[in-house]
């Protein structure tokens, strides 16, 4: 390796933890709102029946922003666009933080939808960091940007009581606290981006072979025909649709048999970790067996995590446990290689209209997927609704049985 290619390299590897630190700043403003949205809905409105919405909104405003901002991505660069991202957050965390000094439902919501934008910025950083990488080196940079959530999962909780005291100190309602290690966090990761990403990460994105990097995009339908492209999208798409279906009405499932909130957190941080803390070990695992049986790896553990919550009927402690850590897993595999597949033999152009397209769906799937979760329960059980999840698994067996077995 010459001079100047190693100096490329040192580069793109200093952008690529930017957009590591960036994501873990990121997930840990997140975290703040993430944590208190639905105690700020029910406060204000006195009602619980509302309490999802926050949420709901806050992953449609991710959906939007993933779209929007590969869209202007491709013709402004990433640099400018994820600053952007984080600073329609910090205005988002600033409108919530108003929503609750005046108690106005209308601004919670509207300030969710710019979160949901800032968050979006995390989710295409790892597209980001992947284009900068190689084929066969892809997988390990997606998995490290991904891994980066753990630290907000780590960071951002603990924050949460002591911020809320020290509101209450100076006179304010005491959710004003978490929100605002979301406002702080955001302004942070919009710095970094905007002083940290030079140059530009798409300046130095690797092509595939057969591919030419200045290539105008193709039309998304024309994409969409290609198979490796198809299984891609599901799987990135059936893993956030069943870990969501599932995850999501588990603490429900736990306090309606009288499970504790101690409970409730050790099951989730279990679930967490299978989602966040192996993604090292996934991009290891795609360059050594490749993204379908990867995807084909994610399936049958999901099957295995909503076969285990199908016996948990009584909310078992150790059965949850072991099934949440498996339904994260899971995720993580399907997740990881689909995102990891979908970069692959693609221009760049066409790479970042797919990543828009394929995280927009995600997510949006995603809303359905947790609105409709309360309502299966409610009318149903729990057993029922894991059983719906590995039929939502399999999904993903019909597209890789058209992809060769190399992929």
């Amino acid at each position: 390796m010459d001079t100047a290619t190693a100096s490329i390299e040192q580069t793109r590897s200093r952008l690529v933890w930017t957009l590591f630190t960036g994501n873990a700043i990121g997930s840990t403003a997140y975290i703040g709102i993430a944590t208190v949205g639905a105690l700020i809905a029910e406060d204000i409105t006195g009602s619980k029946s509302v309490a999802g919405l926050p949420g709901a909104t806050g992953t449609l405003g991710v959906a939007a922003g993933a779209a929007a901002l590969s869209w202007l991505s491709y013709r402004f660069g990433r640099r400018p666009t994820f600053t952007l991202g984080y600073l329609l957050a910090v205005v988002g965390a600033g409108i919530i933080i108003s929503s609750i000094v005046v108690a106005n439902f209308a601004l919670l919501l509207f300030g969710m939808i710019a979160i949901g934008v800032g968050r979006s910025v995390g989710q295409l950083s790892r597209y980001a960091a992947g284009d900068m990488r190689s084929e066969e080196r892809r997988g390990a940079a997606i998995s490290l940007i991904v891994w980066a959530s753990t630290i907000g999962a780590v960071v951002g909780p603990p924050l949460i009581g002591p911020t809320g005291s020290l509101a209450l100190t100076f006179g304010t309602e005491e959710l004003v606290g978490p929100v605002g290690v979301t406002f702080v966090g955001f302004v942070l990761a919009a710095a970094l981006m905007y002083f940290g990403l030079r140059p530009d990460p798409l300046k130095l994105a690797v092509s595939d072979p057969g591919t030419e990097a200045t290539a105008e995009p193709q039309p998304i339908a024309r994409l969409l025909q290609q198979r490796t492209v198809q299984l891609a999208i599901v799987a990135i798409v059936v893993s956030q649709v069943v870990m969501v279906l599932v995850m999501v009405m588990t603490p429900v499932h736990i306090r309606d048999h009288d499970g504790s909130l101690s409970t409730v957190g050790f099951v989730m941080m279990a679930h967490t970790l299978g989602m966040f803390a192996v993604a090292p070990l996934t991009g290891w695992l795609i360059a050594r067996f490749g993204s379908r049986r990867m995807i084909l790896a994610a399936v049958l553990v999901f099957l295995a995590a909503c076969g285990l919550a199908m016996t948990a009927g009584d909310a078992s402690t150790p059965v949850l446990l072991v099934s949440m850590f498996l339904l994260g897993l899971a995720w993580n595999f399907g997740f990881v290689s689909g995102s990891t597949l979908l970069q692959r033999g693609h221009s760049v152009a066409d790479r970042l209209k797919l990543q828009g397209f394929a995280d927009s769906t995600a997510w949006v799937s995603s809303a359905a997927a947790a609105a409709s979760s309360g309502l299966i329960l409610d009318l149903t059980s729990y057993p029922t609704l894991a059983l719906i999840g590995i039929g939502l698994a399999l999904i993903p067996l019909v597209p890789l049985g058209r992809v060769p077995a190399t992929t």
